[in-house]
């Protein structure tokens, strides 16, 4: 029985042993795997930037010689003409309005807060007189 008993406590240490070597072989398949997912998102990620820095490099190029063109040259001046046209057929129509401007109103609220200023002064002094 003694016998039995030592061939059982053997066979569970060696399945003892073999789960222990199989979880370190998975630890170490683990860690190289992970070593890996670094590796490679960092390669990624150098290799977005690089590709990024080309399309912009490659984007401003475009745009430069896009810009030396005669038709893009005279799209910009028709719109810089219709912007200067726009903005003087609004100031135009404002102006037959009674509508005050931005600065005209700024003007008028700097001149209240101002006389407020000088009301509580006013006040301030006249309320320390009479207590005196």
């Amino acid at each position: 029985m003694a016998k039995q008993a030592s061939v059982v406590q053997d066979g569970v240490e060696q399945v003892r042993e073999a789960v222990r070597r199989v979880d370190q072989g998975f630890r170490r398949i683990q860690k190289q795997v992970e070593t890996r997912r670094r590796r490679l998102a960092k390669e990624v990620t150098t290799r977005r930037h690089l590709i990024e820095k080309r399309a912009q490099r490659e984007l401003g190029r475009i745009q430069k010689q896009l810009q030396k063109q005669p038709i893009v040259k005279r799209a910009e001046a028709l719109r810089a003409d219709a912007t200067e046209r726009i903005e003087g057929a609004v100031s135009s129509f404002f102006d037959v309005l009674p509508i005050a401007t931005k600065s005209d109103v700024e003007r008028v609220d700097r001149k209240v807060s101002a006389l407020g200023r000088k009301l509580k002064e006013m006040e301030k002094g006249q309320g320390g007189s009479a207590e005196a």
